[in-house]
């Protein structure tokens, strides 16, 4: 059940990533095509690249954090069972 939370979790990050990665490249078409020189057009594009490359990192950090609270959920749960394996054996 908790590996599910973990995928929808998952799903929903990546595609808000995607989406703010899709706003990006739009924007960065946008300024490039208002662009008047050449360098303006470079430094859109650069923009650009750092603006996805954020959003990038965002869904790693999404998805790190939901690791580590399905690891925090296991734990808790174990902990909490009270098993001792291997008595009576």
């Amino acid at each position: 059940m908790n590996h599910a939370k973990e995928k929808v979790k998952d799903a929903a990050s990546a595609a808000k990533a995607k989406a703010k990665i899709t706003q990006a490249k739009v924007a960065e078409k946008t300024e490039a095509a208002t662009a008047r020189s050449h360098d303006e057009r470079e430094l859109a594009h650069e923009r650009g690249k750092a603006k996805v490359a954020a959003a990038e990192a965002e869904l790693h950090q999404a998805k790190v954090t939901h690791r580590e609270e399905a690891m925090e959920h296991r734990l808790h749960k174990r902990a909490c069972t009270g098993h001792k394996h291997g008595a009576g054996h």
